[in-house]
């Protein structure tokens, strides 16, 4: 790039050097050549008036006399003056072309820049009489010298700024492009995957400062979208493979029991191979419905109102009290309102409700009760020691297998729960031990618009 900026560069501006030289060696030539015009019309003009009154009366003959003196006087002064009588030199004298017989006008003063022979003249004419003329001469040939050689200084004038700006410019153009250079080595890191550390000089306030931070933002953000990407794509296999594993079971028991039912065996043992089937398929079924709402949560907005923490607590009490069993479910707790999706924080409620009656047994006690800015649901279960705290919300992983498949459940409902809670940017926390239950706690913290209250509910 830098060749082809100090080419492009040459091409404008060699031109317009030697045009400017050309311009102004010629302006410099025109002012001296209409100076000197100027003094041999002075000089003609003072030379004219000495000799007019002596000369106007004069024959021929001393005509011609007074001619030959005048000329060899103010020749030796270095002017030449040529007499024409009616048109004709006298005294010797001969017009150097043809183009001077133009000067011999009747009663008119004319002149003549001579610029074909050599050397180059400006001549003057004026009438003595009818039948006399002046001509005066003046030599232009060294003006003319000195315009070439102010021409030839110039055009060397044009090619020495030419290099050096030429050299300038391949200097300024390294400087200016190496900026543009770093780019393009980063931007080809990017692209090939080679060093991510490419880093950028923050650079000044100009075009290509403001160029480079942008850059430098954009590889930032190229950086931090490759590594959540990396991190979704390694959860969405870890979650994958946790399926398939999970799915291995309730497959194998499927098949083996259709294989039994293609034997001839009593009804009773036909009824039960059919309600385990049925218990599977329904297991099948609830962790296709968790997945597909964990793909959905991923990729839509919750629609934010103001909800009764109270009323979304009784609802869930009321729904899950089938399901009981003999288990007691309670609501307490001061009202009052959060702002979240009213259809996701019923589900986000169902499922830590639902976990906590498939931990507790009968005669147990599940509690749901309201606190500022959320809930809890506390059950009476045998609670989780720190291993399992610690894998709560992954995918497919159950602190209690056996009681797990005993309820049904796919694993999926705590990974579905934290994902509500990201969604109305809340957090989940457990407080639990081996022995003491377990209590979860729900808190957004989207803002509300009337943070009102109301009477206890029990």
């Amino acid at each position: 790039m830098r060749k082809k900026l100090s080419v492009l560069i040459l091409l404008v501006t060699v031109p317009i050097f030697f045009f400017m030289a050309w311009f102004m060696s010629s302006r410099a030539f025109n002012l001296s050549l209409e100076q000197e015009k100027q003094r041999t019309q002075m000089t003609e003009s003072i030379v004219f008036r000495e000799i007019q009154g002596n000369m106007k009366n004069l024959a021929y003959t001393e005509a011609a006399a007074y001619a030959a003196q005048l000329h060899k006087y103010y020749l030796s002064q270095g002017i030449e003056l040529i007499f024409c009588w009616n048109g004709s030199p006298i005294a010797g004298a001969e017009l150097p072309s043809q183009d001077y017989e133009a000067l011999l006008q009747p009663l008119q003063r004319t002149a003549l820049l001579d610029t074909r022979g050599t050397p180059e003249r400006y001549a003057v004419a004026e009438p003595v009489n009818n039948s006399l003329t002046m001509i005066l001469l003046r030599d232009m040939s060294e003006l003319y010298l000195l315009r070439d050689q102010y021409r030839t200084i110039a055009f060397w004038t044009a090619i020495i700024a030419s290099a050096l700006l030429t050299l300038l410019t391949l200097l300024f153009a390294g400087i200016l492009i190496r900026p543009i250079t770093r780019l393009t080595e980063a931007a080809r890191a990017i692209t090939e995957h080679t060093d991510q550390n490419v880093r950028l000089p923050a650079g000044g306030k100009d075009e290509i400062g403001t160029l480079s931070r942008a850059f430098s933002e954009m590889q930032d953000a190229v950086a931090d979208r490759e590594a959540r990407l990396l991190e979704e794509s390694e959860a969405r296999q870890a979650l994958l493979d946790a399926m398939a594993h999970e799915m291995r079971t309730p497959l194998t028991s499927l098949l083996g029991n259709a294989r039994l039912l293609q034997h001839d065996l009593p009804e009773d043992e036909r009824v039960k191979i059919a309600d385990s089937m049925a218990r599977e398929i329904r297991r099948l079924t609830d962790m296709d419905q968790q997945l597909m709402k964990l793909t959905v949560l991923r990729h839509e907005e919750p629609e934010i109102e103001q909800v009764s923490v109270s009323g979304l607590l009784n609802n869930t009490a009321v729904r899950l009290q089938e399901q009981a069993k003999g288990i007691t479910i309670e609501v307490h707790g001061t009202d009052s309102m959060i702002s979240g999706d009213p259809e996701l924080l019923s589900l986000l409620c169902d499922n830590l409700t639902a976990n906590a009656l498939h931990v507790s047994e009968p005669g147990m006690t599940v509690t749901l009760t309201s606190v500022p800015g959320g809930f809890t649901v506390e059950d009476q279960g045998p609670g989780m020691n720190e291993e399992a705290l610690k894998h709560a919300f992954e995918p497919f992983w159950k602190a209690d297998k056996a009681r797990t498949r005993r309820h049904g459940g796919a694993g999926l409902g705590l990974s579905l729960c934290m994902q509500i809670a990201e969604l109305h940017r809340g957090k989940l926390s457990f407080d639990s031990a081996p022995g003491k239950g377990t209590r979860v706690t729900f808190t957004t913290a989207l803002p509300t618009v009337d943070d009102s209250f109301t009477s206890p509910v029990t």
